[in-house]
Order: structure tokens, then sequence, then C-alpha cells
């Protein structure tokens, strides 16, 4: 094997600590991502959060100084400029425009609103209100008397000095007064303060921890597949080698692992829910959170080898093979293959339904026998399931192998490779493909004889052009010359008729064997069905009267078009109304309609025939049949079958219809506006 990185032992162990650091590291983000899993997507109350606590105290506490304030001018007070400018920058703070705090200050006794936000309703969108009383009763450290002002100063209970014309104690004001403050958040937030900044922070902060987590998880997939690819690979060594744990029987080893971590997941579970639960608070906290990191440490260390060397084992495919169970059945099968020669003695040449029979009996008898022990029943039913798995398996083989010599491919061959457990199936398929080749060779030799069959037509036909000319002439000149034999003539006039029919019937050979084969060119345009009609009913008028003939035309008011070759459409006319001027009885009606309907044009014809039409509408249309079976009339009984082979051609269709001596013949192009 080529050197690489993926073979350093270096890089491998730098790779497991880096699996086993990015697995705890996801673990943790996903244990905290659950406990505050509320809080993602804004779903939480981040009311909770310690950005809020600490913005609702501050409020609180300029509330109280707001108070002191208050109470001293109350008492008829004035402030000195510092404390004025902090009164007034604490009514500011909590004015109704700059901050989502709302308050409102009563007399506990009476009820009545001493200070609010706005009136009663301040606290209307406040969702939860919180309460608090404080006595607002003077309580003063000393006083000061100036004898050239006459006024008294004093201080309150938190120091602040305060001057007023009467003493302490002489005044209503200074009666002591409990007072009831109700304060809150308005659930609606409308503006920015400290609170909306701590709704975002909350939110955005658990959403960060979220993208963390999954950044960490995916970067934890990543080396897990590095760590796959590594498994295996040695230095200066060629394939893939197993160290001493790959050659521990998997299924034990796959046991021992999942053990170790069920129980590395048991103590870190415990640990964590202990420190989070019981002892958030405690000193001791940390290390239960430690005592967590190692057994998941310890249990991603399990998972990175369990992943290296499941993965060696698919890399030198002993997966299956080095288990237990394996070794046991191939024992058992060993056992069995003993036992091959006498079954297919015993029982080979039972039909398929005996057989069949066997097989559950021998099911049911080994379900009983391995439901005396439920280890063995998994094992056993994954088996029986696997063989029937194969069998359904192998029998889609054939049927797909079958419906495709049915569509028209013989030549298909059906592999029977992966049939050797199943003889049955082995055997039909081989069938089968006999059958196949059958038909094909069938096919083949049909193909070879419709060729010759052209080739004949084509070169007899050739080679009768040739004297058939020379008599033609021949004819032609005896015609010319003055002979007074009057029995002469009449031989002259028979030989110029036989002549031309057998002209007629050698270019109508010809024509039909390169329809067939669709040898002819189709030069396609834009023709008028109505016109062509018109036209061969023109032409074919004088022998339409001759034989007796009626036409009863019903055409189209507007015209109406198809994409094809104009010849051979001509072509098709000529031999329908030929044929009809042949074989129909004289003293009736000839129907010709055209009609347009759903995207297609329909040409039909209908005549009634002079003969009793004995032959199946198939069988008309094939070469050299004819409905007069007498042969009285003229005709090569190539008609029908030079009309089929060049509508079809075009992509039309042709057909025709017997009923009694009622002859139809039904012409359908597709329409072209």
């Amino acid at each position: 094997m080529k050197h690489d990185i993926r073979s350093n032992a270096l890089v491998k162990a730098v790779s497991v600590l880096i699996v086993v650091s990015l697995g705890v590291a996801a673990f943790f983000g996903w244990v905290y991502c659950g406990i505050h899993w509320d809080t993602l997507f804004d779903i939480g109350d981040y009311t909770y959060s310690a950005a809020y606590t600490q913005a609702m105290n501050g409020k609180y506490s300029r509330l109280m100084e707001l108070l002191h304030y208050e109470k001293a001018l109350s008492l008829g007070g004035t402030l000195s400029y510092t404390d004025q400018k902090a009164y007034e920058a604490r009514r500011e703070a909590l004015e109704p425009s700059v901050t989502n705090f709302r308050y409102i200050v009563r007399d506990n006794a009476t009820g009545k609103i001493l200070y609010s936000t706005m009136g009663e309703d301040s606290l209307a969108n406040v969702s939860d209100v919180q309460t608090s009383l404080w006595n607002w009763s003077p309580s003063y450290s000393g006083t000061d008397y100036d004898a050239d002002t006459g006024l008294y100063t004093y201080y309150d209970d938190i120091g602040r000095a305060y001057t007023a014309s009467e003493p302490p104690g002489s005044g209503p004001a200074e009666e002591k007064t409990e007072l009831a403050v109700e304060y809150g958040v308005d659930r609606n937030l409308p503006v920015q303060d400290e609170f909306t900044a701590a709704r975002d922070s909350f939110t955005k902060g658990d959403m960060d921890y979220l993208y963390l987590t999954c950044i960490l998880t995916v970067a934890f997939l990543i080396f897990s597949v590095f760590l796959m690819c590594c498994a295996g690979r040695r230095r200066h060594a060629d394939g893939f080698v197993l160290n001493w744990q790959d050659k521990i029987p998997y299924d034990l080893y796959l046991c021992l692992s999942a053990a170790a971590l069920c129980g590395c997941g048991a103590i870190a579970v415990q640990s964590l829910e202990s420190a989070i639960f019981y002892y958030g608070g405690e000193p001791y906290a940390g290390a239960l959170y430690g005592t967590a990191g190692v057994a998941l440490a310890a249990g991603f260390g399990l998972y990175a080898a369990l992943l290296m060397t499941t993965a060696t084992r698919c890399k030198t495919r002993t997966l299956f093979r080095n288990t237990l169970i394996w070794r046991l059945c191939a024992w058992i099968g060993r056992g069995c293959g003993h036992l091959g020669g006498w079954w297919k003695t015993t029982f080979g040449s039972w039909d398929v339904t005996k057989r069949a029979v066997l097989w559950f009996l021998l099911y049911l008898a080994g379900t009983v026998l391995t439901g005396l022990t439920v280890f063995l029943i998994p094992f056993y039913q994954g088996a029986a399931l696997y063989l029937l798995c194969r069998w359904v398996k192998e029998w889609k083989v054939i049927r797909t192998g079958t419906r495709a010599i049915v569509g028209g491919r013989p030549d298909t061959v059906i592999d029977t490779a992966g049939m050797q457990r199943f003889p049955d199936l082995a055997e039909h398929a081989e069938q089968l493909n006999d059958l196949g080749s059958a038909i094909n060779s069938a096919v083949e030799e049909r193909m070879k004889s419709e060729r010759m069959k052209a080739e004949l037509i084509t070169n007899v036909s050739h080679d009768l052009k040739t004297p058939l000319t020379s008599i033609i002439n021949y004819v032609d000149l005896l015609k010319k010359e003055d002979i007074p034999n009057e029995k002469a003539q009449e031989y002259i006039g028979v030989l110029d008729r036989k002549s031309q029919r057998l002209k007629k019937l050698t270019e109508d050979l010809v024509e039909a064997s390169k329809a067939s084969t669709g040898a002819l060119n189709v030069e396609r345009e834009r023709l008028g069905v109505t016109q062509l009609v018109s036209q061969a009913l023109g032409e074919y008028s004088e022998k339409l009267s001759a034989a007796g003939l009626t036409p009863v035309v019903t055409l189209p008011e507007e015209e109406v078009f198809v994409y094809a070759d104009g010849r051979h459409f001509w072509r098709i006319l000529d031999n329908l109304m030929g044929n009809c001027v042949k074989y129909a009885m004289p003293g009736t009606r000839v129907y010709l309609d055209v009609t347009a309907w759903d995207g297609r044009v329909t040409l039909l014809l209908k005549n009634i025939s002079a003969t009793q039409l004995n032959v199946a509408p198939e069988q008309l249309m094939e070469r050299f049949v004819r409905g007069d079976e007498s042969r009285t009339t003229e005709g090569s009984g190539l008609g029908l079958s030079i009309a089929r082979s060049l509508t079809e051609l075009q992509d039309g269709t042709f057909r025709v219809e017997v009923d009694g001596d009622l002859f139809k013949a039904v012409v359908s192009f597709p329409e072209m506006k």
C-alpha cells in the first residue's frame, strides 16, 4: 500500500483524541441545550435570566431613591443642587417614554395613589406584578438651627441633609406612613431599554450554544469518518492489516463494547443529574462534572475503537466471518453437507408441491427446537427470512427475464449464477433461456424468409420487365399494321390487354415488396384531403358509371389537412377506388366519407360486394388474397396490402371491416392544422 497520512500511527492517535474531545464537548452542549430547550427559538421566559433580575433590581433601587427625595419634599424641605439633579435624573429614568418599568405607590392604609407612572392603568400590561411595603417615617440623625436664616437643617435615615422652616416633628407630614409599592415590566416592551436587551441576549445566547453544539457535532462526525478511513492501514504494508482487537469475534466484541458503553453512559448521566439538579450550588458540583467528563471520555474512546475495528473488518471482509454465530453456522453447515447427497437422492425426485410441504414441516420443527433456546430464535428466523428473500430475488430475476422475452427481446438471457441453491428456479430459468433462443431463431428464420421473399419478388419482377416491355412494344407495332384479318385484330387486342395487366402486376409486386420492407422514399407535405378525394372521384366518375355504381360523398365544409406524401396518399385512394370498381355489386351505391374528429382525419369507404365475402378482414389485407374466390374479375390481390403498407409507412392506420356483404375500408391520419 502506498504510504499516506492515514497510515501514520501519530495521526490516528491524535484523531482519536480529537474525536473523544469533540464527542464530550458536543454531549455537554446537547445537555445544556436540552436543559434550556424552552429558551431556544424564543419560546422561553427571559424574566428568569440574570440580566432581567439585575435590571429589575436597578430600577427598584432607583424607585426607592426617588421616594426618598419625594419624602423630603413632602416634608416641606428643599434639595441641594446636587440632590435636585439626582432627583430629576431618577424621575426621568423612570418615565414611560424611556423605560418599560412600571410602578404604582399607594398609601397602604387608605389605598390612595401617591405616585404612579401612568395613573391607575400603569400596570395594565404587566403580567407579573411584584409588591413591597415601605415605611415612610421620619428618622433623623441630627438637627441644626441657623438663627440668621431661621431654617432648621436635619438629616434623614440615609444621611441626606434637608432644610425646613419648622423643626422636625412639628408638622403633620412627619407622621408615620406605610407605602405599598407595586411594580413590574410592560410585557409588550414598547421601548428599547435594558429589559429588551435582556430578552434579546437571553435568546441569542442559547441559540449561540445551539449553533456551537451543531458545529461540534458535525466536526465529530467528520473526524469519525476520517478514523474509518484510517482503520486497518499500516505503514509500509500492502492491503489492510488486522490488529489484536480485530481478531476478537465481532459479536463477542460488540456485546462487551455495548456493556461498557452503557456503564459509561449511566455514570455520566447520573453524575450530570446530581450536579445539575441536586448539587448545582455546592462546591463539589465541579467534581461531579469532572466524573461525568471522565466517563464520557472513556465512552467515546470505546466508540472510536469500535468504529475503527468495524471499518477494518468491513475492508478485509471479515465482519461476519469472524463471529461466533458464523462459526456455529459453518459447523452446522458442514454437518448438513454430509446429508446433502442423501437429501438429493431421497427427495430430489419429488415434485415441487411435496418438497414445499417438506420444507414447511422442517421450518416448523426448527421453530419448535429453537423456541427452547430463546437466544437462537432471532438467528434461526433471520436465516429463514434470508433464504426466503434470496428465493424471491431470484424469482424476480426470472420474471424480469420472462417479461423481456415476451416483450419482443427473445435474445435475453436470464442469469442463473445465483440460483444454485434453488434447483427448481435454475431449471425453470434454463428452460426460459432455451425458449428465448428458440423464439429468436424462429424470428430470425422468418425475417430471413421475408427478406428472401422480397428479394425474389423484386428480382423476378425486374427480370420480367425487360421481355414484357418488348412484348408490349411489339404488340403496339402490330396494332399499327393494317391487318385485314379480324380474327388477328381480336388476338392483338387480347395480347394488348393481357400484357398491360401483366405490367401492372409486376409494378404492384415491386411496390408491395418495397412498401412492406419500408424501402420507399417518403416526402411528406401538407395535403388537403378534401381536394384529393374530389380529384379521385373526378377521375373515377366514368369507371364508376360504367360499373353501375353511384357514389355518395360526404365531405367537411372546410378543408382538412394531413402531413403525408402526396404520391403515396394518391396511390391509397387509387387502390381503394379501383377495388370498388372491380368488386362492388353493380347498381349499388358507394359511400365515401371524410371526417375530422379528435385530432385525426378519417377516410371511410363502403360498398356492397358483388360476391360473397367468406374471407376474414385481416386475410383480405394479405398479399394475393381476393374477395372474388372464383377469380372472374381482373385483380392481383395486392391493392389492399399496398394501401395498408403505404398508410402505416406514413404513421397512419388502415383497417378493413366486413359485415355480411358490406365491405368497409377505414384510413386514418393525424390531422395537421
